[in-house]
């Protein structure tokens, strides 16, 4: 989601289409335009340019739009590349066990937070406006809250002008109470919001950072605001620990990846062949 204060350029456009196409659908011509805030003969030729070229499929019938299977060859790239949803699920598996809520993990992309894993407690109430695919605005729930909150403050005043005009779908937030709930939530050590995107729920959220500091993700609980806040200091005594193995497990990966090289090229050693240059891991 961006500001509009300057006209975007082509390729800009085509990522706010992919981007909006990754959000829950149906993805009807109207909602893209409305969500890109692009014009509609822009959208219209952009989008025909990405379905023949494999990036998005049309729907004859219903009229919709989705990501094609270019999409998909990316995302499957992606997700044999990077450790970092194998190292996360576990925790949002027990999350969701231990806590009975909706566990999820956040991810950071430009100016929004996207839920990348999701998974259900047995409590039969739920805070449901949180899905796989879903993008919010930095600033906005507690997972984009906890990812503005931990970034250093010229890149905070950089996402809130970034986001400047995707805020104002967000009536019951203002610039002033997001940069407030920032601060409270850095210093707090988690963010915990109520009653913002669907009224009576609520979630609350810790950092994944990485080396540096700098949040990468936001591991977080949804559930029904009174319940939610009755139990926020156990929620976030749980969400810290699984921060922590989830950081645990990515510091391991790279150490692993480096004996597997070396074992690999050591049998081909031993058998007389050459071993294969392997690429080095991704660090998250």
């Amino acid at each position: 989601m961006h500001s509009s204060t300057a006209e975007p350029r082509s390729v800009q456009k085509v990522c706010r289409i992919l981007s909006e196409l990754t959000n829950p659908g149906p993805h009807r011509l109207s909602n893209i335009v409305a969500n890109t805030r692009l014009n509609k003969a822009t959208v219209l030729r952009l989008l025909e340019s990405l379905i023949e070229d494999g990036f998005v499929l049309r729907d004859a019938q219903d009229k919709t739009y989705s990501l094609g299977n270019e999409a998909l060859a990316m995302a499957a790239v992606i997700a044999g590349r990077s450790p970092f949803p194998q190292c996360a699920h576990p925790s949002v598996l027990r999350l969701a066990e231990v806590s009975g809520d909706s566990a999820c993990l956040c991810i950071l992309c430009g100016g929004d937070a996207v839920c990348i894993d999701r998974e259900e407690g047995a409590y039969p109430l739920r805070a449901n406006y949180v899905h796989v695919g879903r993008r919010l605005p930095l600033g906005v729930g507690s997972a984009g809250l906890v990812l503005l909150a931990w970034l250093p403050q010229d890149a905070i005043d950089r996402m809130m002008e970034r986001n400047r005009e995707a805020l104002v779908r967000f009536s019951r937030l203002s610039a002033e109470r997001i940069r407030k709930d920032a601060r409270a939530a850095r210093a707090r050590g988690y963010a915990l919001t109520s009653n913002v995107i669907c009224e009576g729920t609520g979630g609350i959220a810790v950092p994944i950072l990485d080396t540096d500091g700098r949040p990468v993700a936001a591991l977080g609980v949804t559930a029904v605001a009174k319940r939610l806040v009755a139990r926020q200091d156990m929620l976030a005594r749980l969400l810290h620990e699984e921060a922590a193995h989830i950081g645990i497990s990515l510091r391991q990966r790279p150490a692993m990846a480096a004996a597997r090289r070396s074992n690999t090229m050591g049998t081909a050693d031993d058998q007389g062949a050459s071993p294969r240059k392997m690429a080095a891991p991704v660090q998250a």
